[in-house]
């Protein structure tokens, strides 16, 4: 082979020789240089900044308000979530065998919520009660689609068999109170008004509007109370529905001075006055009834529009004291209404949330279905 080709090199032009020469050479080259340039290179230099967090407060630095664990406001008043930013699709729950959906209230203020219908059992015309429920978080975190809501409203309306509406209210500090409270009340129209003449399939068809309950959590609670309130005092429902009861789950009520066991350290009390005022944007004190239930005489108290009420507090809980004292003044005020209480000892505020499993949170749980469930 290689005398072939020195044969035919010496029988070129000169000129010709130098030519193919130089396209060997050329062909050599590539052959070494191409793997250089296939061949990825690892990065020496930085890399790239993470991308910033969804509320894109990346580029603040001074803290306006520190409201941690919950969140931290930015001077700039970019607002930072530590918690209950996190959503789950709504679906059919295996473990429990309940459907839920995601629904539009209102559009314009982008108003929404999570509806929930029990499986199995026969379908009948209006066989269920119809709960609105309304989740905690200090009125300024969570949604009904955060993991642990989700999780117990399906295990509330399996054990209950209500057919459930957890609401999704606009949050502080972007919507300050009364924002909350407008939200609960029109999403508590719209339930009563689908409950009794539709177009919600779900309320229309399975909802008993004369077994109406609400319920929450925390703030979640302390909506509870002002809606039933609200109710009582000249509003009203449409078509004139009533409300059977009220079940508050760990309340979020506080005042000026303390109640029963209730703190009397001055910087726990600041603290959950400066918290107030920021969620309600300093438009309501410390002593306003929509945070201290108990300030207001008892005949008003005696508008609560409902007929029984169900409080739950937790021996740990900084609001226990006041949650006891909610329950004593409505006895004492003449409100003529069945009030149940329910205590758990050794827990903290809203546990059953976190520690589902636990076997007070399923006592718990046991309690609140049954309150619900009951003729």
């Amino acid at each position: 082979m290689v005398s072939k080709i020195k044969r035919r090199l010496a029988s070129l032009p000169t000129l010709a020789k130098l030519a193919l020469l130089l396209l060997i050479l050329l062909l050599l080259l590539a052959a070494i240089l191409l793997p250089i340039f296939l061949i990825p290179r690892h990065r020496r230099g930085p890399l790239p900044p993470a991308t910033p967090p969804g509320d894109n407060c990346s580029s603040n630095s001074v803290v306006a308000f520190d409201f941690s664990p919950f969140l931290v406001q930015y001077k700039g008043g970019c607002v930072h979530r530590m918690d209950g930013t996190e959503r789950v699709p709504a679906g059919v729950d295996e473990a429990t065998g309940v459907t839920s959906k995601d629904v539009i209230i209102d559009h314009d203020t982008g108003l929404s919520a999570r509806m929930y219908l029990p499986g199995g059992g026969k379908k009948k015309k209006g066989d269920l009660p119809v709960v609105v429920f309304y989740h905690g978080g200090a009125f300024v975190i969570m949604s009904p689609f955060e993991p642990k809501y989700h999780a117990y409203l399906n295990a509330l309306v399996a054990k209950a068999r209500v057919v459930a509406v957890s609401v999704d209210y606009r949050l502080a500090p972007e919507y300050p109170l009364p924002a909350a409270y407008d939200d609960s009340w029109a999403a508590l129209g719209w339930v009563v008004r689908n409950a009794g003449a539709g177009p919600e399939p779900w309320l229309r068809d399975r909802g008993n509007l004369s077994r109406l309950f609400l319920a929450g959590d925390s703030a979640g609670a302390n909506i509870v109370h002002n809606m039933a309130m609200r109710a009582g005092n000249g509003s009203g429902l449409d078509g004139g529905a009533a409300i059977t009861g009220i079940l508050l789950l760990d309340p979020y009520f506080w005042g000026k001075r303390p109640v029963g066991a209730e703190t009397t350290d001055p910087a726990t009390r600041r603290r959950y006055e400066a918290t107030w005022s920021f969620v309600c944007g300093g438009r309501y004190g410390i002593d306003d009834p929509r945070i201290d239930p108990l300030v207001v005489p008892a005949a008003e108290l005696r508008r609560l529009a409902c007929s029984r009420v169900a409080v739950t507090v937790s021996g740990m809980d900084d609001f226990d004291a006041r949650g006891k004292a909610y329950v004593a003044a409505l006895n004492g005020s003449g409100w003529g209404g069945e009030v149940v209480q329910y205590e758990t000892a050794g827990e903290r505020h809203v546990y059953f949330l976190d520690a589902p499993a636990s076997p007070k949170s399923a006592k718990e749980l046991a309690f609140a279905a049954g309150y619900l469930s009951r003729d």
